[in-house]
């Protein structure tokens, strides 16, 4: 995986949509100190980075996106699966919790990539982190680091770095599953 290219390419997207991505991050931070809306508002910040891994147009309004078409049932059964498995882990060792949230780096992504259901997106980043084992290490720490650097800008800086994470991920997603993007229209296709 070329995790620089990924990375070069994600920023560029970025940084031509910076306040559009910025505004959503902090809608999205903002809406949700309403614990019912973290899932929902989450899968909106994915739905928008996925737009950007795909090169489409991205609107601030896509961060709502959770809130449609069962997005909020479907976001919500992932994140509950996601936060029982990580806290029953984290109680047990904060190491296992690191490693719990490696094997569901990719659940998110996938729940909006190919509109899965929580528990199929469970059982998908799965196989995914145990077929790609450093890859998923690497972009885990990737993430961290930008979080980091984002959280050390005063807060501020998570503004920048959490979309271009999400991007990231959603480009490297797309890779690791098959899913592939045709640059003339802009629409997925399987590679099989």
């Amino acid at each position: 995986m070329n995790y620089e290219g990924l990375l070069k390419d994600s920023w560029n997207f970025q940084k031509d949509n910076i306040v559009t991505y910025a505004v959503a991050t902090l809608i999205a931070f903002v809406g949700m100190i309403l614990i019912v809306t973290i899932a929902p508002l989450f899968y909106g910040l994915v739905h928008i980075a996925v737009k950007g891994a795909r090169s489409q147009p991205v609107e601030i309004n896509d961060v709502f996106e959770g809130f449609k078409n069962g997005n909020f049932v479907r976001s919500w059964i992932y994140m509950i699966i996601y936060l029982v498995v990580v806290g029953i882990a984290s109680e047990i060792a904060s190491i296992l919790g690191t490693i719990v949230g490696i094997i569901f780096i990719f659940g998110m992504p996938l729940l909006v990539i190919k509109g899965y259901s929580g528990v199929d997106a469970v059982k998908e980043t799965f196989e995914l982190v145990k077929a790609n084992p450093v890859e998923s290490l690497v972009l885990y720490i990737i993430m961290a680091v930008l979080y980091i650097i984002g959280a050390i800008a005063l807060g501020v800086g998570l503004l920048i770095t959490v979309p271009l994470f999400q991007i990231l991920l959603a480009r490297a997603t797309m890779e690791l599953s098959g899913v592939t993007v045709k640059s003339e229209d802009t629409s997925t296709a399987i590679i099989a």
